[in-house]
């Protein structure tokens, strides 16, 4: 098995049978807010609750052990708890029959015989063991597969499973495991019982946030070239150009500068004029 662990108790009936009445399902039984089933006796045969005549005498009774899983297993919709139950005989003398009755116990009920089912695993084979309900509430197996000879210094095992559904799981707080027996007439109550966790929740899958689609920036608006200004059909006389001015005024001009200049080039054209003109009455009055 995997971590085991016992939780030993003074007395384990006040525990699992009249605190948890008191505690848990017998209030809530006696006011009729919770349904429970109801209880009711055994209708197995039990051989360890038949005396043997003339058997020896015991010193102390039968010692019951109950450990298992530290946690339930969960696979899908099925929860397993997983126990064992160790008897063991150190009376000084041997007992012909030893048979265990393995309980169970949720507050209000809430896992039963109903809704859960109790298995005895042994050579690699699972039987069923059926349960009744008691009356704190808790189930009882109601069987008697788990009975065995127990000689003087002798211990015996039983391995068994609890299976439930995920569902019922989740509801329970804990899940107190116990154990009663008779052997050759006397009954037998466990020292110690095993207290085990419920199954938490599963969590609600949290959706992603939508992301809230964003918005395009609006465009900004490109500048509209500005057309250049069309020219006028309609043509705008130009200024009026001033008449040339006349080459006797300008060498009548006075001025200084580059008048001087104008005045050389004019008397220099006349002077070439008046030879060529020469020329010419020459050429022709030969």
């Amino acid at each position: 098995m995997n971590t085991r662990r016992s939780v030993s108790s003074a007395a384990a009936t006040a525990v699992l049978v009249l605190a948890a009445t008191a505690v848990a399902g017998g209030t809530a039984w006696a006011d009729g807010t919770a349904t429970l089933p109801p209880c009711a006796h055994g209708t197995a045969v039990l051989p360890g609750e038949t005396p043997v005549q003339g058997g020896p005498a015991h010193s102390g009774t039968v010692a019951l052990e109950v450990t298992g899983d530290a946690k339930p297993t969960v696979r899908g919709d099925v929860t397993t708890y997983r126990v064992r139950v160790t008897e063991t005989n150190r009376t000084g003398a041997d007992y012909r029959h030893v048979t265990l009755l393995p309980i169970f116990f949720t507050r209000l009920g809430v896992m039963n015989g109903d809704n859960a089912e109790v298995f005895w695993e042994h050579g690699g084979s699972s039987v069923a063991l059926p349960t009744r309900p008691g009356c704190d509430p808790s189930a009882w197996v109601d069987s008697a597969a788990l009975d065995v000879p127990l000689a003087n210094g002798q211990s015996a095992s039983f391995d068994l499973r609890i299976t439930t559904s995920t569902s019922v799981a989740e509801k329970v707080e804990e899940i107190r495991v116990g154990a009663s027996a008779w052997a050759d007439g006397s009954s037998v109550t466990a020292d110690s019982f095993l207290q085990l966790p419920g199954v938490p929740r599963a969590a609600e899958p949290t959706k992603a946030p939508t992301a809230t689609p964003t918005k395009a920036a609006t465009p900004t608006p490109t500048a509209t070239p500005t057309k250049a200004a069309t020219a006028s059909a309609t043509p705008t006389p130009a200024a009026a150009t001033p008449a040339p001015v006349a080459a006797s005024a300008e060498l009548a001009s006075t001025g200084g500068g580059s008048s001087t200049g104008l005045l050389a080039a004019a008397a220099a054209l006349l002077i070439a004029a008046g030879g060529a003109v020469l020329y010419t009455l020459r050429r022709r009055a030969r």
